[in-house]
């Protein structure tokens, strides 16, 4: 999978766990302000962001940020299906999503990006937890492969720039 360089994507090194969270951690308190260096919690999320993402196979790690917003964690993979996905693979997972969505999930939309790849959009609050996370799954047409987003903002703040950074990201998908 191919991106572009988006401004207010910066991604960090997938070295090793310790790595990753060492560059996150970095990077939130360069975005929030040296007086974050002092939160327990923005390092604690970086390890936790890290840990998950090597556990996984992620490809890409980043820092989202925007100037209204507070900084978010982006976390990218590519998935391989068995088969190859037909043309109603879009449809397919966005009826699966919504019939499965629970309280967290607020909405489902189904797009394509500017190469013409379908993508599924899911938004999700999580009940009883601060923050926002959106989930946007770019499917390869007729490939077995499928392009995996997630980005996780703890606060929620700013979270409409943040989304339309990762939307520019999205849409340059290349699965050449």
């Amino acid at each position: 999978m191919k991106l572009a360089a988006v401004p207010g994507v910066t991604p960090v090194s997938l070295t090793s766990p310790e790595q990753t969270a060492e560059e996150l951690a970095a990077l939130m308190v360069r975005a929030r302000g040296p007086e974050s260096a002092h939160d327990p919690g923005l390092r604690q999320s970086a390890v936790e962001a890290a840990e998950l993402a090597h556990a996984n196979g992620a490809g890409l790690v980043a820092v989202v940020e925007h100037a209204a917003a507070d900084p978010a964690v982006l976390v990218a993979l590519v998935v391989v299906s068995d088969v190859p996905h037909g043309a109603g693979a879009a449809a397919e997972l966005r009826d699966y999503l919504e019939a499965a969505a629970g309280p967290d999930i607020q909405d489902v939309t189904e797009a394509r990006t500017e190469r013409g790849h379908p993508v599924v959009i899911a938004d999700r609050i999580p009940a009883g937890e601060p923050g926002c996370q959106l989930q946007a799954i770019v499917i390869e047409p007729e490939g077995r492969r499928m392009a995996v987003f997630t980005l996780h903002s703890t606060t929620g703040r700013g979270w409409l720039e943040l989304a339309s950074t990762l939307g520019r990201l999205v849409s340059s998908v290349s699965f050449a």
